[in-house]
């Protein structure tokens, strides 16, 4: 039986406002997740670059501020007073004063980083912004910590979590230190950073995979809970403990048992190093097959030219045995 002519109608007018109503609420829903949120407040960076670096020191002036923002959930500092930036040359005596491997430096006390843009990249850092992130982050932890005592390796491990997410070349460092130094304590990770560019780099790696790993296991707000345990003047592994409810040796041998065979090789054997490790092995295999291809080829060379020598002293033997040909007597002279 056909619907009334009315019932019709209403039904489709409706099904149309239903449809206005459901296609509203998508451009709602989509306009509320891509609209931004309230711009989080960040530190003004004072920048001061010597002439022959003006054009660099303009360009860490655009730098964006946003970048800054994981470095501020992640220490919770709420002083966000200006930071005075520094950009030093190589013939300076802020530059002369730090090893060659060393791109920028934090002066907690005074809330100033000196950048030295002639030696970016440098592992940890990739550029110039990368090298801004996580010096600024180590001034912001020191005011987080309430300008008390932060072991090292914290220090430089949350500076790279701040900074960018763990790639390719720190698992690779990673892997090298493990494969080389084995189980290194993070109580001597400190003075590896005042070792030598092999030893500085892996306790980078080392130091920035321990703390990444924190995070992901206890949650992003663990580094900003330690900060402030040390700021109300609790000692760092009291601090550790009330933040995360482990100790930090129980949570040290944790991570050293999930290092295993897959966390260490899976990622070096994948890596750009162990690329370049296995083309170096291969090209010396190929070095050494050559070199005997052409020992051999020399000890044939040299038989060939003895054999040639031998048969050339028998052919000159068996020419001076041979009788000399008869040379015929002149005829007497006849007289008359």
């Amino acid at each position: 039986m056909p619907s009334p002519p009315l019932f019709s109608s209403s039904l489709r007018s409706l099904q149309h406002a239903l449809r206005l109503v459901a296609c509203a609420l998508l451009v709602f829903s989509l306009a509320t997740v891509a609209a931004p949120g309230p711009p989080t407040a960040v530190p003004r960076l004072i920048v001061q670059a010597p002439p022959e670096l003006s054009a660099l020191g303009r360009t860490v002036e655009r730098f964006d501020p946003q970048l800054l923002e994981p470095a501020i959930r992640l220490t919770g500092a709420s002083d966000l007073s200006p930071i005075q930036v520094l950009l030093a040359a190589e013939s300076s005596p802020q530059a002369m004063s730090a090893p060659p491997w060393v791109s920028g430096y934090a002066i907690g006390p005074a809330s100033a980083i000196v950048l030295l843009p002639a030696r970016v990249p440098h592992y940890p850092d990739s550029d110039l912004d990368a090298l801004v992130q996580h010096e600024v982050t180590h001034i912001l932890i020191d005011r987080a910590a309430g300008g008390r005592p932060v072991p090292r390796w914290f220090h430089e491990g949350l500076a790279m979590a701040a900074g960018r997410g763990r790639g390719l070349e720190d698992r690779s460092r990673t892997t090298l230190a493990i494969l080389i130094d084995g189980r290194i304590p993070l109580a001597d990770l400190d003075s590896q950073f005042a070792g030598g560019q092999s030893d500085v780099q892996a306790a980078y790696a080392l130091a920035g995979d321990f703390v990444a790993d924190l995070l992901l296991r206890r949650g992003p707000e663990t580094s900003a809970k330690i900060l402030s345990g040390i700021a109300r003047g609790e000692s760092f592994d009291a601090a550790f403990q009330a933040a995360t409810g482990e100790s930090l040796g129980s949570l040290e041998t944790s991570y050293w048992r999930r290092r295993t065979f897959w966390n260490r090789w899976v990622p070096f054997l994948s890596s750009t190093a162990a690329l370049w490790l296995g083309i170096t092995g291969l090209a010396l295999v190929a070095f050494k097959r050559r070199r005997v291809r052409d020992a051999e080829l020399r000890r044939r060379w040299e038989l060939e030219e003895s054999l040639k020598d031998l048969q050339n002293e028998r052919d000159l033997g068996s020419f001076q045995e041979e009788a000399p040909p008869e040379v015929p007597e002149e005829p007497e002279e006849l007289v008359n």
